[in-house]
């Protein structure tokens, strides 16, 4: 991964957690009705959490994606 790469990586990350945070305070703002959005925004976020946690600790991937051949 060369630095471009992470420089549109972390500024991608920054404008996704700038979207999240005014979505929480909009859905707030909804009060009663938002709360539904807000429960469905906080189970998709521990779902992705879930998942970037198993990719990270799959051996298996990551051998198959270093040394198999494309």
């Amino acid at each position: 991964m060369d630095s471009f790469e992470k420089v549109g990586y972390l500024c991608l990350g920054i404008v996704a957690l700038c979207y999240v945070g005014v979505l929480f305070v909009g859905l707030i703002a909804a009060f009663p009705l938002g709360l539904i959005g807000l429960v469905a925004v906080v189970g998709l976020g521990a779902l992705i959490i879930k998942v970037l946690k198993e990719r990270r600790g799959n051996v298996e991937d990551d051998h198959y994606s270093k040394e198999v051949e494309k």
